[in-house]
Parts: structure tokens; sequence; C-alpha cells
């Protein structure tokens, strides 16, 4: 009899966790671990109930589970507990999980799949942990920016593991902020991160030298976006009194909140609301073809860095 373990989820946190059931399951001798079409709940259990062909442990799994629907009640004494011979891997979506009935769930795994959203501590554990496995140390910038740059959980994981093993081979003892900069951002998204900075914290001579490799090689509108992003962020936490709650809201990462929060002392909500502002009538006349692109943004910027300049003095 199978024993049936429902995963419900969405994108590559559900890949990345079926794939290591599947690897568990190799490792503890089901040597057949295979596709199934989703059929009917009563051939799917019907046929695979016995022994493999060539083994006596195999699994299955399936796909888009949730076509199957409620599994009836009257084949529930066809399921076995853990550590059967046979397993069926349900994949769902992530309400699917409600294909088995509460009564019948007791004699299933059921496992939900989800990242840990972009504030986290488990995000930082998964830099950590795979840093350590070169014994390398990570610093806390360095943290922030990789959680800031992959949103997705197996890609922040292997730019760990690349920078921990580069770090390994150069005999560093930490991956820095420089080490993140070098080896996981393109010249222009060095220059973007150093225009993001440098005008949150003021920086006239980054801010400007930035700007102007951007207009040569970079796109408008995606300039605009994380422009918009991390400038809206500070003006919400220059606007409330609730920082957590923006965070939350916004789904805003450590880095980018320490240097909006940055940005929020230097310049305050009116003058960051006006620079918003100015981003969004940009952006919309840069799309109509009625705008001047460059040459709006760059008289955004420097009317802004005038405020911080005059704040200086």
């Amino acid at each position: 009899m199978p024993h049936l373990h429902v995963i419900s989820g969405t994108g590559a946190a559900l890949r990345r966790f079926l794939a290591e059931e599947k690897a568990k399951l190799e490792r503890n001798g089901y040597d057949e671990v295979s596709s199934a079409e989703t059929g009917d709940w009563g051939s799917l259990l019907s046929e695979n109930s016995g022994r493999g062909l060539w083994s006596d442990k195999s699994a299955v799994i399936v796909e888009e589970a949730e076509r199957l629907g409620p599994l009836p009640a009257r084949l529930a004494p066809m399921l076995e507990g853990p550590g059967a011979d046979n397993v069926i891997l349900l994949v769902c979506k992530p309400d699917g999980s409600s294909i088995i009935p509460k009564d019948i769930a007791a004699r299933c795994t059921v496992s939900k799949v989800s990242s840990p959203p972009p504030w986290s501590k488990e995000r930082d554990e998964i830099i950590y942990s795979e840093a350590k496995k070169f014994g390398v140390g990570v610093s806390r910038q360095s943290v922030s920016m990789l959680k800031e740059m992959f949103e997705d959980i197996g890609e922040l994981a292997a730019s760990a593991v690349m920078l921990a093993r580069v770090c390994a081979h150069r005999r560093a003892r930490e991956i820095t902020a420089a080490d993140v900069e070098e080896l996981c951002l393109s010249d222009g998204g060095r220059n973007l991160l150093k225009l993001l900075d440098g005008l949150c914290e003021g920086n006239c001579a980054d801010c400007m030298a930035s700007l102007e490799e951007l207009s040569c090689r970079h796109e408008f509108q995606p300039l605009i976006a994380a422009l918009h992003n991390r400038f809206r962020l500070a003006m919400y936490l220059a606007m409330f009194d609730d920082r957590e709650g923006v965070i939350r809201a916004l789904g805003a990462r450590d880095y980018a909140v320490r240097k909006a929060e940055a940005a929020a002392r230097i310049y305050g909500a009116e003058r960051l609301g006006k620079f918003v502002t100015g981003l969004v009538r940009t952006t919309s006349n840069d799309r109509s073809g009625r705008g001047a692109g460059w040459k709006d943004l760059s008289i955004l910027v420097i009317d802004l860095l005038n405020v911080q300049m005059s704040y200086k003095k």
C-alpha cells in the first residue's frame, strides 16, 4: 500500500524542496523515483500499491495533483504511514493540500513550502550556513546586500556558496561588501548600487559619476523603477511612525531599509515626496514620448542633492 506525501507551494522553493525529498527517498532505498500521470485516485493508488519492476521500494511524483480533487474516504484503507514501500509525492499549488480530507490527513504527510520573507532571519542563516561549510565568515553588510540582490532562495544559497569558495581560495576570513560587489554585480549593477546608495547618503560625487555611466550603458525604465522602489520606502519611513509595518508592507530587505532610513533623515518626507512624484512623472513622460529622459532624471537628482548640500552647510 502507498504512503501519500502532499507538497504544496510555488516557485523555486517548491522545486528545491521536491528535489531534496527525491534525493532523500533515493538515499533510503527507493531506487525507482519516477513521474506519474494525474489520472484518478483509484488508478493512482492501485497502480502504486505493489513492488516496482526493479526494486521493492518505489516512488512516483504527481504534478498538479489538485486536479485529482478530494481523496474519497472509501480509499483511505489503501493508505500506509511513513516508511511504506510505495510513496506518492503529490505536488500542489499553495491551496492544493485540501485534496486530503481532515479525517484522512493523519495517514499522510503534508508539507507546505514557502520562501522566508525578505526581512526574515532564515535568509541570514542560509548565507551563514553555506559560508560556514568553507570556513568563511560573512560581514553583516554582505548579508544585507545579498538579501537585497537575490529574492530566490536557491540563487541566494548558490551565491553564498560561490562567494565562500572564492574567499576560501583567497584565504580570506570573511566575505566583505567589496567581495559581493566584485563577484555578484556587473559594471552596470555596481554603478546602480553606487547611485542608489550615494543618493540616500547625499554623496554628490558618486551620484553624478554613476548617473553619467548609467546613461551610457543602462536602460532608463529599470533604473527609474529601482530609484522609485528605494525612495518610496524612504518617503514612507519619513512619513509614518510604524517602521516595521512599512517594511512588511513593502517587503523591504535589511540593506535597503538602512539606506532608506538614512535618506529619510537627510531629506525628510516633503522633499522625498517631491522626488518620488518626479520619478513617476518622468517615467510617464518617457513612456509617452513627451519627456527628456536622462535630462529630466538628472534635474531631479541634482535638485534632491542640492537639499543635502544645503543641509550640510
